[in-house]
């Protein structure tokens, strides 16, 4: 089986092929907008190191957020223009999952911005509950640590997305993730 994911939910771009041969995959520091000018060059990049032609996948997978809004929407966007492209099937990543890969029990964090963060309790690799946690709740809960996956993101990737391929989780529709109102619609929202 041969499966492509990506991440585009913070300032790094993952890309990663799984195959029956290994995993290939690119990181790449890209800063808050380097992603939608990166992200083809790099899947072709890392499609032709697997040496995987972009017709031979059989599903795809995207990290939904929470993270980035612009960044969701080109991770989501991209995978579901291949998907669509190549009858692919679908695999819907969190930011948690991969923060909560290979551990127990996490508090796993993602930031928000403007010292906002977005949490959640992770047992066994699996969200049992999240909440957005504003900057004004002084939450001090969270170490470093949570915010990074045990490992690094391209294999955390590839191991939850193996993971939901072997287990049949693919979906319907890659639907972004996001825990709260974008800054255009709450300032909207305040006029």
């Amino acid at each position: 089986m041969n499966i492509l994911a990506i991440d585009t939910t913070n300032t790094r771009l993952t890309v990663v092929l799984i195959t029956e041969h290994g995993c290939f995959s690119e990181e790449t520091e890209v800063g808050k907008s380097g992603h939608s000018a990166l992200l083809m060059p790099t899947v072709d990049k890392v499609l032709k190191d697997g040496g995987v032609n972009v017709t031979c996948l059989n599903a795809v997978a995207a990290v939904v957020g929470p993270g980035s809004f612009t960044g969701i929407r080109i991770g989501v966007a991209a995978m579901t223009a291949l998907a669509f492209a190549t009858g692919a099937r679908r695999i819907a990543v969190t930011s948690f999952e991969l923060i909560a890969y290979n551990r127990r029990s996490v508090l796993a964090a993602v930031d928000a911005g403007h010292g906002n963060v977005y949490a959640a309790e992770c047992e066994n690799g699996r969200v049992t509950a999240a909440r957005f946690i504003s900057a004004e709740e002084n939450f001090t809960g969270i170490d470093e640590a949570e915010y990074k996956p045990c490992c690094t993101f391209s294999e955390a990737l590839a191991g939850v997305v193996k993971a939901k391929a072997e287990s049949g989780e693919y979906c319907e529709v890659l639907a972004p993730f996001y825990m709260r109102k974008s800054q255009a619609e709450r300032e909207k929202d305040e006029i």
